[in-house]
């Protein structure tokens, strides 16, 4: 009876093993693409690695940043597509860094700073909710006035750049934008604001471009890989099935064939 229990459990232990690994193979090993993403740019290249019909998870980290895990076979091309659309983004010192507020006191200039810096990131931010704008930056030069009266100070000015959907009626948001820029700064005229207007590229909307070959076949891998996992399994378990059934008849025989007259 022992014998027979110990039988049946390495049936068991052989069986729980096989259907792990076809867990895995059916799974897929992932590898950790980028780490300590801002949130931003991590969902942008979420939705951009999905969209092309890739494999992707994103995992957030306990600093508020996010890390994006791929299949590895879906390296290579994940990289090509970030690439293409320019992301993940570097990352640049601005100024409210530069002339953060750490000491109970600050100059002048510091203020100053920050008061700039400050007002033209609600501009941006003001300028990106226009429709068709998908972002938009402003960089304002505001010189501080001389206190000798002999030297005219430089006109405060302003320059803008836009990145807007394509089929925008630009010559529309143009002085629109202008004048809002004006009127928000103070001493820059309306003639003193430059908008340079750069038209999106198609991968930025994070659709796949026209000619890239369709992803419904590799889309419905999962699936696939999922049917075999099943096939393997109920092969798996008819297979140990009738091991144990032999391993079974074997033990009996001998003792029916003792108890037979």
């Amino acid at each position: 009876m022992n014998n027979r229990c110990a039988s049946v459990a390495l049936v068991l232990k052989r069986a729980l093993i096989l259907f792990a690994t076809f867990a895995l193979a059916g799974c897929g090993a992932k590898i950790e693409l980028y780490r300590n993403l801002p949130a931003r740019d991590a969902n942008e290249m979420l939705a951009l690695l999905m969209r092309h019909g890739i494999d992707v998870e994103r995992v957030a980290e306990h600093s508020g940043a996010a890390s994006l895990n791929v299949s590895t076979k879906d390296v290579p091309r994940a990289m090509s597509v970030l690439d293409g659309a320019g992301l993940p983004r570097d990352r640049l010192a601005d100024l409210g860094n530069l002339f953060k507020k750490e000491g109970m006191l600050s100059s002048p200039t510091e203020e100053r700073v920050r008061f700039i810096h400050g007002t033209t990131q609600e501009l941006s931010e003001t300028l990106s909710r226009i429709d068709g704008v998908f972002s938009a930056r402003v960089h304002a030069v505001l010189p501080e006035h001389t206190i000798d009266d002999r030297v005219p100070p430089a006109p405060s000015t302003a320059a803008v750049l836009v990145r807007y959907k394509a089929g925008t009626a630009v010559d529309q948001i143009v002085p629109k934008i202008k004048e809002l820029v004006a009127n928000s700064l103070k001493g820059v005229s309306y003639d003193g604001v430059s908008v340079t207007l750069v038209e999106a590229a198609q991968s930025d909307s994070g659709l796949p471009p026209l000619d890239a070959p369709p992803v419904a076949a590799e889309a419905s891998a999962p699936l696939y890989l999922l049917l075999g996992l099943v096939a393997g399994l109920v092969i798996s378990l008819i297979g140990n099935a009738v091991l144990v059934f032999r391993v079974w008849r074997k033990r009996v025989s001998p003792t029916t064939n003792r108890a037979a007259p």
